[in-house]
């Protein structure tokens, strides 16, 4: 199967004319939702809202891929939108401004042609030479006319290097505490790998095993159920988090990296 077996001429979107990542995520789902691709438009809209960084795949500095398995397509979905200025991305945490944006939904059932497509798409844009002449299209046209994209196969199989993420975020063994914790925070990472002067990989540190060092050092809260008493039945449970409820209902979670910030005050 090719890349253009899934991504016709009417989803794609040069110039796409928004002001932030979320903006530009809502007029691709409202276009697919015109085309009659998208069933139940407010739903997808409100699960766009929700996005999360983990739902985002970065490639250098200038592309976003979201990725999204709804009940709201039947089939597996591609629109790429290239926006004629700088996208603000900071409600998902990003500090970088991409400019292109490639979204992919697919049903639940679709599991394999989906993470097919999401690596396809991922190794395409690893090409800067594809990326800079993408940026510079103001047409859908010139971005059918790219070889690149027109070539493009999705493999019949996955390999890690496909899946993993490719901006890695590292610290070294003698870092403080702190320094991993702000980019665990920042990043939206539950572990780093540490890695010595050469690159080489010496170890991994978690948020586990943050929080079983700090955990003598948590204060108490003076009441029966305080932040130790989390923090310790989470690491002897292994749990990653807490309902909270109130009065029966349920009203939030309460994870590892809750607990982790409100201890650096982060």
């Amino acid at each position: 199967m090719h890349l253009l077996d899934l991504l016709p001429r009417e989803r794609i979107f040069a110039p796409l004319e928004a002001d932030s990542f979320r903006d530009a995520m809502a007029l691709l789902v409202r276009s697919l939702a015109d085309q009659g691709a998208i069933r139940e438009p407010g739903a997808m809209g409100r699960l766009l809202t929700e996005t999360r960084l983990r739902d985002v795949v970065i490639v250098g500095d200038r592309v976003a891929l979201p990725h999204l398995r709804t009940d709201a397509v039947d089939r597996v979905v591609v629109a790429i939108g290239v926006a004629s200025r700088p996208l603000d991305a900071h409600e998902l945490g990003l500090d970088l401004a991409p400019d292109i944006v490639v979204l992919i939904l697919a049903p639940p059932e679709a599991a394999t042609l989906y993470l097919q497509t999401v690596a396809a798409l991922a190794r395409l844009f690893r090409n800067e030479g594809v990326v800079e002449r993408l940026g510079r299209a103001r047409s859908p046209d010139e971005i059918l006319a790219l070889p690149e994209l027109r070539g493009l196969k999705i493999q019949p199989r996955l390999t890690v290097r496909d899946i993993m993420m490719h901006r890695v975020f590292s610290v070294s063994p003698d870092a403080p505490v702190r320094d991993a914790v702000d980019l665990m925070v920042r990043h939206r990472l539950r572990a780093l790998p540490v890695v010595g002067e050469k690159r080489e990989v010496l170890g991994i540190v978690s948020e586990w095993d943050i929080m079983r060092a700090l955990l003598p050092h948590i204060p108490r809260a003076g009441v029966p159920t305080g932040p130790e008493e989390f923090a310790n039945t989470m690491i002897n449970k292994d749990v990653e988090q807490f309902p909270v409820v109130s009065e029966g209902k349920l009203t939030g979670f309460l994870t590892r990296g809750d607990i982790i910030r409100k201890i650096f005050g982060r």
